[in-house]
């Protein structure tokens, strides 16, 4: 009886641990490919030393997808149970340069059949590629000047006035004198009636 309580709680004590231990392997990588399922994908990750004796190229923080650019080329991110063991990545060109640079591979991604999260699920290496940097661009503020209100026109000018001028009296023509001729011809008229004036009165 105390046999048969004993082998039922190590049995219990068994199944929780081990529930415990795989848990984390069955969540490895799941956002890029279940466990159960292998298949050519391309994913983008900080390309690091790992595996045996730190002398193999892992994937840390990979990403599903392409990714067009980075803003830093330079990555630390740590090795951890999400990396990706890359197989294979010498014959592709994968070299000690690279370590510590975002890259992008495409190959095949294995199923996961360890329950031991230290064994990092493999993607067999195609292709790759450096992801291009492209730093982020200051937006440089360029001050508006402010613009002044224009000026009020100035008052135009007041016409000149013309200078008065007082009128003049109009000059009248200065009568003519008689011509010496003229006042011979009275002279000589009023001789000769002097001269009938007084012969009248010497015959009377």
């Amino acid at each position: 009886m105390t046999l048969r309580y004993t082998s039922g709680a190590s049995v219990v004590t068994l199944l929780t641990c081990g529930l415990i231990y795989v848990a984390p392997a069955q969540a490895q990588n799941a956002d890029l490919l279940p466990p159960g399922e292998s298949a050519v994908i391309t994913v983008t990750g900080c390309l690091q030393r790992g595996g045996s004796k730190g002398k193999e190229y892992v994937l840390a923080n990979p990403r599903l997808g392409p990714v067009a650019n980075v803003s830093d080329g330079a990555c630390d991110a740590a090795v951890d149970a999400h990396a990706l063991d890359l197989d294979d990545a010498r014959d592709h060109g994968i070299n000690e340069s690279l370590v510590g640079h975002w890259i992008e591979v495409s190959g095949r991604l294995e199923k996961e059949t360890s329950t031991n999260p230290e064994n990092l699920r493999e993607l067999g290496v195609r292709s790759f590629r450096l992801v291009p940097v492209v730093p982020p661009q200051r937006v440089v503020t360029v001050p508006v000047p402010r613009s002044e209100p224009p000026a009020p026109p100035e008052p135009a000018p007041a016409p000149a006035l013309a200078p008065t001028v007082a009128p003049t009296a109009i000059e009248q023509p200065l009568p003519k004198t008689a011509s010496p001729l003229a006042m011979l011809g009275l002279l000589s008229a009023a001789g000769s009636l002097g001269v009938r004036f007084f012969r009248s009165r010497a015959r009377g």
